[in-house]
């Protein structure tokens, strides 16, 4: 019982000091590895000895092992030094993304699926034509925070609107 116990104690132990911070692509592609510096339009990392630059508008989200690594204090600061970067993309997002009638339809013809096809894009401004044209937020595009915050505003807009097509396609069947 003893050595049982050794054994499960040392994994979890080893197991607790492989973890590593890991970078998720916008397609759904996931590295384990190390985050050396983020700057304001790209992420230096290293995994398996080579050293890789990853544009921001590449990556879905980064999980850090230790919240109280040096790197991601940084990124916290930044981020604390400009905090309506993000309330500017969530109002770019939701004033200029999208068309909502169209996506209103789409949940009617295609329910589920049309929430599951906007749930896997990746909308950015850059896309949008009428966000392109109004937005007085142009140089923050290339920006990883308001490009996070645009796309889950953008995304929730849209998938709602969705919804809401789907309830009322069922609402019409079922009267």
């Amino acid at each position: 019982m003893k050595k049982l116990f050794v054994t499960i104690t040392a994994t979890l132990f080893a197991l607790t000091l492989m973890g590593k911070d890991v970078v998720t692509l916008n397609n759904q592609m996931k590295f384990d590895g190390k985050v050396l510096r983020i700057k304001e339009c790209e992420v230096v990392f290293k995994t398996a000895g080579h050293k890789y630059i990853i544009p921001a508008a590449d990556i879905l989200s980064i999980e850090f092992e230790d919240a109280n690594d040096r790197v991601y204090q940084n990124y916290l600061e930044m981020l604390e030094s400009n905090p309506d970067l993000c309330l500017k993309g969530q109002f770019d997002a939701d004033n200029y993304h999208g068309k909502e009638a169209g996506h209103f339809f789409l949940g009617m013809l295609f329910g589920p699926f049309a929430m599951i096809g906007t749930a896997v894009s990746n909308p950015t401004p850059d896309r949008g034509r009428r966000t392109y044209m109004m937005s007085q937020n142009k140089e923050l595009f290339s920006d990883p925070s308001f490009l996070s915050c645009y796309k889950k505003k953008a995304k929730g807009k849209l998938i709602g609107m969705e919804a809401a097509g789907w309830a009322t396609w069922i609402l019409i069947l079922l009267l």
